[in-house]
């Protein structure tokens, strides 16, 4: 392994020195040339001072194949450089020959490769990433299509055998050159959602098949059978994959027809990249594994935020949606945030009317990096957290705000916060971090008391192909939609089973959404009753949950249901109506009836046979997050 490490640091280095190292090889060449045709000279027995000029423009000869043909008398190193300098010479020509026309050449040759590479659009923090993913750990070729003329990252992805194209990709001759219509995805990460929206039209009209024009226009019925089996089969679409990361715009398009299109050959896959980090913040460092209240005794469940950027407003969504407990009540949440977004908090209540119904949401407008002693002991002696998350605008000041209110608790020996870091990457500043704190696990007994901090580097853990791509987050969900499909639905709910009655890949936005918030509160669940998944080996029944620990899942169960509803926009109704957005069960538990229950209860009997599908088991580790008892905090003065 250290070998390997070792070759690869060699191989970039020369590579990123090969001009150097080229040049530094003809001088030495000439030099040792022009010193060995001097000395030729002298041993000639030519009278008097040697002639340089000759000794040069014989070395120039030998550099274009001039030199003389017999050499029975010349030293070693003139042999050497005989042999040695034209091919140094050729090299550099044919290289910067390459230079000009390398990329035409490149591109040329991929349409030999059909749906064996990817184009990115917008090289920035997120493309680079998964730029740099698909050259190390994939077979695919990558073409890069970045608008600045000199874009530092695209050279550095070039060096590593990327395929770079200048240009707007808001300009069809600029996505013909990339041939994006022989690509097997297209992601589009040019920081403007507008320019993503706009561009993904313009592919659509690129791969849209031609009337009259169809591959298998000639085929008989059989024949256009086999071939759109063999596409199927084949993946022979190209799949356009959108960032979208403003919450109005996202909000606006997400329910658009055009971006649930799915067609022989295209479809658009809209990927909200602070969405996906909270989701997998909350698979890693979910609040209930530093502190799980297991009945209504227990001190609630209570979350600080620090900041409100756009990761801080999904992490209140995903904490609305997973942090349902035994103890039946909504979780609390304060979010500590500078005045200037009252505005931002304002749209955000608007977005989510009826976020009320399932979170205790408070605001304390303070810079988290300036919050003093006293002000931090106010806070801490009314409510107790559990867990505090921070992702203000810049690296250094998240880890600052955090560091510093960690120093107000340990030296007022307050009892142990943990902190989550969540670093946007921007800067160096968290590879530097990144060389001291210790990797994030689901194991939080190892923290230290003193400084019970985690980093958790969201580009890094999220723009992946796993997550992006292969939907790796949704793995849960994909199971949870399979069994819906192989499920037996009597009477009227036959045509609801009917509207997503189709594929994991054909489904609805909204409907996927609904499974991916069913599959994010599993572990949840399993921890409730002190579970973990694993992979299974063979043994696939031996985890059988109890009639008190179903019916407990099942309340918990409820709970999650209606606080998706609730943050869906339903309403309680007399009837079931999708279209006006109401449902009758979204009451107390205690209100509803046998039937409804025994509902809840078989989606919960259906975890192990999930965790089978998977290839997985539960297995039974004791309760995680034991409650810790309240401590009255005593202010003992600033220090």
């Amino acid at each position: 392994m250290k070998m390997t490490q070792a070759m690869r640091g060699l191989a970039d280095l020369l590579r990123r020195n090969e001009w150097v190292l080229v040049s530094v090889l003809i001088v030495i060449c000439f030099a040792i040339g022009c010193v060995g045709h001097a000395g030729l000279q002298l041993s000639d027995g030519a009278e008097g001072s040697v002639n340089y000029w000759d000794a040069v423009y014989s070395t120039f000869q030998l550099f274009i194949f001039e030199g003389p043909d017999v050499t029975d008398e010349w030293p070693l190193q003139m042999q050497l450089v005989r042999l040695l300098s034209p091919f140094l010479l050729i090299y550099a020509a044919v290289k910067t020959i390459w230079l000009h026309v390398g990329t035409h050449v490149s591109l040329f040759f991929l349409r030999f490769a059909p749906r064996r590479f990817v184009v990115i659009c917008g090289i920035g923090e997120t493309g680079e990433r998964l730029a740099r993913e698909y050259l190390q750990r994939s077979r695919k070729a990558v073409v890069l299509v970045d608008r600045k003329p000199e874009n530092p990252r695209v050279e550095a992805l070039c060096r590593e055998g990327a395929i770079a194209v200048r240009g707007d990709a808001l300009d069809c001759a600029v996505l013909n050159r990339a041939r994006v219509y022989d690509a097997r995805e297209i992601f589009l990460f040019t920081g403007d959602e507008q320019s993503n929206i706009a561009i993904a039209k313009i592919v659509h009209r690129l791969v849209r098949p031609k009337t009259g024009s169809r591959p298998h226009s000639g085929l008989n019925a059989v024949g256009r059978n086999i071939w759109k089996r063999f596409k199927k089969n084949d993946r022979g679409w190209l799949c356009c994959y959108m960032e979208v990361d403003s919450p109005d715009i996202y909000e606006l398009f997400e329910s658009h027809p055009f971006f649930g299109l799915i067609t022989e050959t295209f479809r658009v896959k809209i990927f909200n990249r602070d969405e996906s980090v909270a989701r997998n913040i909350f698979s890693e460092c979910a609040p209930d594994l530093y502190y799980l209240p297991k009945s209504a005794e227990d001190r609630g469940m209570n979350v600080l935020f620090l900041g409100f950027s756009p990761l801080v407003r999904q992490m209140i969504i995903q904490l609305a949606l997973t942090a349902h407990y035994p103890d039946l009540r909504i979780p609390k949440a304060r979010v500590i945030c500078c005045d200037a977004f009252r505005e931002e908090i304002e749209k955000f209540q608007r977005r989510f009317p009826n976020l009320d119904d399932v979170i205790e949401l408070s605001f304390t407008f303070r810079n988290p990096l300036t919050i003093k002693p006293q002000e931090w002991f106010d806070i801490q002696a009314h409510e107790q957290f559990a867990v505090c998350y921070c992702s203000l605008t810049h690296d250094v000041d998240s880890i600052l705000a955090v560091r510093r209110i960690n120093r107000i608790q340990v030296v007022n020996k307050i009892e142990k916060l943990n902190f989550v870091i969540c670093l946007n990457q921007q800067t160096w500043i968290a590879d530097v971090v990144d060389d001291v704190f210790v990797e994030v696990t689901r194991n939080k007994g190892d923290l230290s008391e003193a400084e019970p901090i985690e980093y958790f580097e969201t580009l890094d853990r999220t723009i992946t192909q796993d997550v992006i791509v292969n939907d790796s987050l949704d793995a849960v969900a994909r199971v949870i939609h399979e069994e819906y499909l192989g499920a037996d639905f009597p009477g009227s709910d036959a045509e609801l089973k009917n509207a997503s009655g189709t594929a994991w890949e054909d489904l609805p936005r909204h409907k996927r959404v609904a499974n991916q918030r069913a599959a994010d509160h599993l572990d949840v669940k399993l921890r409730i009753i002190g579970c973990a998944r694993s992979a299974a080996v063979n043994d696939y029944g031996s985890f059988v949950m109890t009639d008190e620990e179903i019916d407990v899942l099942a309340k918990v169960e409820h709970q999650r249901w209606m606080a998706d509803k609730y943050l869906s926009g339903y309403v309680c109704g007399e009837l079931r109506d999708e279209v006006r957005m109401s449902h009758p069960d979204l009451k107390s538990w205690d209100m509803l009836s046998e039937a409804d229950r025994e509902k809840d209860r078989q989606n919960v009997r259906l975890i192990p046979h999930l965790l089978k599908m998977l290839g997985q088991v539960a297995e039974r580790s004791g309760y995680v997050g034991e409650p810790s008892p309240n401590v009255e905090l005593q202010v003992q003065g600033a220090h």
